[in-house]
């Protein structure tokens, strides 16, 4: 009986698939986690601004 190889070149390619992915998902968690720290910081200088905003109105 012979012994028949096994092809390992679509494993490489499935390994390469995961890592790619693992990657993109990364990305992306820190894409989202950037976006909700600048949607935070312009509300509050927005929030900062209009109070200013309106204590030099009532000072006038």
């Amino acid at each position: 009986m012979s012994r028949k190889k096994i092809d390992n070149k679509g494993q490489g390619s499935a390994e390469l698939i995961l890592i790619i992915g693992g990657l993109i998902v990364i990305v992306l968690l820190v894409g989202s986690y950037i976006s909700n720290i600048t949607q935070k910081t312009q509300k509050n200088m927005q929030n900062l601004l209009k109070t200013e905003r309106d204590f030099i109105i009532n000072k006038i």
